[in-house]
């Protein structure tokens, strides 16, 4: 009987044996190998829905900037204004203003509610620090105290050009042109053009036909 629980000592310690230390300093290693694999792998797909994420949302501000000029200078209505200080100006100009790009009456105003107003607006364009920006006026014809609604449509803008197409087929960097005579009473322009130029999305080219 005790021959045979010695003969099973030596079983019973190669069952209770262990790692050695170089076998765990070997796993150690291949474990931190993987870790820093894994993580590298998973900062990648991180910065990669990150810039995906911010591509979407810039494809998306452009997307919507467009569609407003689209609605703006595609509703142009020939109904000139008096501005805070009482003058008459035309229903569009463009190019004699060191604040506004190009200010002009348009109709198509939406009215949901079914209020007692008119459907045309007064709006304009800034350029400003990079950024084209949106102005409404409540009223066509205004007061000194009242201000218009700033909207910032897009950033990172390098530069903003804004042409007419007069009647003789050339184009004109201001309107009314210089050669034409003051007043609320200007001639048509044929088109439109707007040339956006982006640091990132390089050339928007949008061209308008005006229909008076």
């Amino acid at each position: 009987m005790s021959l045979n629980n010695h003969a099973n000592v030596p079983s019973l310690q190669a069952k209770q044996q262990g790692f050695t230390l170089l076998e765990l300093m070997i796993a150690s290693i291949i474990f931190a190998i993987m870790a820093v694999m894994a993580y590298g792998g998973l900062d990648n797909v991180i910065s990669n829905s990150q810039s995906s994420k911010q591509s979407l949302q810039r494809l998306q501000q452009i997307q919507q900037s467009v569609s407003i000029l689209n609605r703006d200078f595609g509703q142009i209505i020939p109904r000139p204004i008096r501005d805070e200080f009482g003058n008459p100006q035309p229903y569009l100009t463009a190019g004699n203003n060191i604040d506004n790009l190009v200010e002009f009456t348009r109709g198509g105003r939406v009215n949901p509610g079914g209020l007692l107003r008119s459907t045309l607006l007064r709006v304009a364009y800034q350029f400003d620090d990079e950024t084209l920006v949106r102005l409404q006026w409540p009223q066509l014809d205004r007061t000194q105290e009242q201000e218009p609604k700033k909207t910032t449509l897009i950033d990172k803008v390098e530069k903003i050009t804004i042409r007419f197409l007069d009647g003789e087929g050339e184009w004109q960097e201001q309107w009314p042109p210089l050669n034409t005579a003051t007043g609320v009473t200007s001639p048509h322009p044929l088109a439109i053009e707007i040339l956006l130029q982006l640091k990132d999305w390089g050339e928007i080219r949008r061209l308008y036909k005006i229909d008076l």
